[in-house]
């Protein structure tokens, strides 16, 4: 944390931060058995740091928009291997947020990969207050549904060959499927919430031929608290103060996000 007390990007408003390919992080290959969480906001903290190390002081003062890209290690897709890859990513809701803002995230994807389309798009909404965590709080189709509607414009365009769902009990994924004109081929379940994968949703699944997968990622993917702690770690406390994540997206060795 930055002893001085004069705030180092005062009137920043926005920051986005993309970490590029995570297995050419030092850091992270030390340590194996960091959850999700803790790996973005690693990497939300050492590539902000750097790019505080770098700028001008003075040019920081007067900020409104924070971009910074670890253009090291952005890998832009070989379009001689392109046949041969298969890209899913996954789009974290942090906090309500415009339908809009699946497209902006998908087209930031597109053009920091060179590519012009990727395979499957799943969507993870977070409980939109963090004390709803414990009770397991499962996004409804009122919620889904206006990003849901989005994700279809973009398999229309070609951006998007097919779409996922995380956390839907079968009730949920039964509601969306029966509602999408795009169905979602792919629920991803947390296995820590349910132990074993329920009955009802593997049978439902197997009926209607939709693939079940499973992830460890946690509900609250960037809790408020701990982004905080990370800002505060690489700058003083007034820049730490009223940020609040609003996405992140992920590919499997790829993180970016949006604050």
């Amino acid at each position: 944390m930055a002893t001085d007390k004069i705030p180092l990007f005062p009137k920043a408003k926005s920051m986005l931060i993309h970490s590029g390919n995570i297995i050419n992080w030092n850091r992270l290959k030390r340590k194996p058995n960091q959850n999700s969480t803790d790996e973005v906001l690693e990497c939300i903290g050492n590539t902000l740091g750097a790019y505080l190390e770098s700028a001008n002081k003075t040019d920081l003062q007067y900020v409104q928009e924070i971009y910074k890209v670890n253009t090291e290690n952005v890998q832009v897709l070989d379009e001689n291997e392109r046949d041969d890859v298969k890209i899913t990513v996954k789009v974290f809701i942090c906090s309500p947020q415009p339908p809009k803002v699946i497209t902006e995230v998908v087209d930031k994807v597109l053009n920091e990969l060179g590519t012009s389309f990727v395979e499957t798009l799943l969507l993870s909404i977070a409980p939109f207050s963090e004390e709803e965590e414990a009770d397991s709080s499962v996004p409804t189709l009122k919620v889904i549904e206006p990003y849901w509607k989005e994700m279809e414009q973009l398999v229309a365009s070609d951006k998007v060959l097919s779409l996922g769902v995380c956390d839907l009990n079968k009730d949920a994924f039964e509601d969306l499927y029966n509602w999408a004109k795009v169905k979602p081929s792919i629920d991803q379940v947390n296995l820590e919430s349910c132990c074993i994968m329920p009955k009802d949703l593997t049978e439902y699944a197997k009926s209607i031929n939709v693939q079940l997968l499973t992830h460890n990622d946690r509900p609250v993917f960037i809790p408020t608290d701990k982004l905080k702690e990370t800002l505060l770690s690489v700058s003083t406390e007034r820049d730490s103060e009223n940020w609040n994540p609003e996405w992140a997206a992920r590919k499997p060795s790829d993180l970016k996000s949006m604050l």
